[in-house]
């Protein structure tokens, strides 16, 4: 299988809850669909015992059978035999299995959307809502995924397919009052969206609050308070967030060396880059990129 980036596709998961009267607003209009890596696994008893997963990158996930959870620091979430979850980046996650279990997984990620957009509507590791088509075409998913490889490009669009029907399903799911939680998040963040775009492509290089703040036509002070109201973060610690989860991402999925990855998330040399991502993961970086992949 490649550790490469896949190519990825425009997914919309603007479609509104029937009856709601809520339509979550245009931005995610431009969420995409990144693959990273996907895998089926027959796991002996204990196998999947990781008090530690990365956590950089989203995943979707279906046991074929129970003895399977995940834990969080404040709650275990036992995965039921043959649905469907999505477990979103940025959680810290320990694994466990005490059954033998075959695993399908696929890991992605979001681009197009800040990822506080999600932080009311994924607050930990998600059951997609039971649909049977959805089930079995997972299922049947993860059967084909070994035979055709992850080259195939039918299989990536199939891949895609269920990832994005699983969002579906979820949304719709969602009661009123979370999605207009969303809707005024993302309002929020509109007078901030040119900043939080050239961020996301300017990474390998040196960004400024100046320029930050005149791609959003404010003064450098505004533009700070504004940033942190509608981020939670500064604007400098949203940039080192935003390097730490990409440059963990290159660590997994391809084959650039550290020193390479140093340069091209913007922390200039290796050292330096080690000593803030082992800071903000807890691992050094080449501990990290030899962890589970699960």
């Amino acid at each position: 299988m490649p550790r490469a980036a896949l190519d990825h596709m425009p997914v919309n998961l603007t479609s509104p809850r029937a009856g709601s009267g809520v339509r979550l607003p245009a931005l995610l209009d431009d969420l995409e669909i990144n693959l990273f890596w996907a895998r089926t696994d027959d796991l002996n008893v204990g196998e999947w015992d990781h008090p530690s997963l990365a956590n950089n990158f989203w995943r979707l996930y279906q046991n074929d059978s129970p003895g399977g959870w995940l834990e969080a620091p404040d709650e275990k979430i036992v995965l039921e035999a043959g649905e469907v979850y999505l477990i979103p980046s940025g959680l810290t996650l320990a694994s466990r299995n005490d059954q033998h279990i075959r695993q399908f997984f696929i890991h992605f990620d979001l681009r197009g959307a800040p990822p506080i957009v999600f932080q009311d509507l994924f607050p930990g590791p998600s059951l997609v809502p039971h649909r049977v088509s959805l089930c079995d075409t997972v299922q049947e998913l993860g059967r084909s995924l070994a035979p055709s490889g992850f080259d195939d490009f039918g299989v990536q669009c199939l891949m895609k397919g269920v990832i994005y029907e699983a969002f579906g399903h979820y949304f719709n799911s969602l009661s009123q009052e979370k999605l207009e939680r969303c809707r005024v998040r993302v309002s929020a963040l509109r007078p901030i969206l040119p900043a939080l775009a050239y961020i996301q492509e300017q990474l390998a290089q040196p960004i400024t609050n100046d320029v930050l703040a005149a791609l959003c036509s404010m003064s450098e002070d505004y533009f700070i308070r504004r940033f942190r109201e509608a981020a939670g973060l500064s604007p400098a610690k949203y940039i080192l967030k935003s390097r730490v989860a990409l440059s963990a991402q290159r660590l997994l999925y391809t084959t650039d060396t550290i020193d390479q990855i140093a340069e091209q998330t913007g922390f200039g040399d290796r050292f330096y880059f080690s000593r803030v991502f082992t800071r903000h993961t807890g691992i050094p970086p080449a501990a990290y990129r030899r962890g589970p992949r699960t």
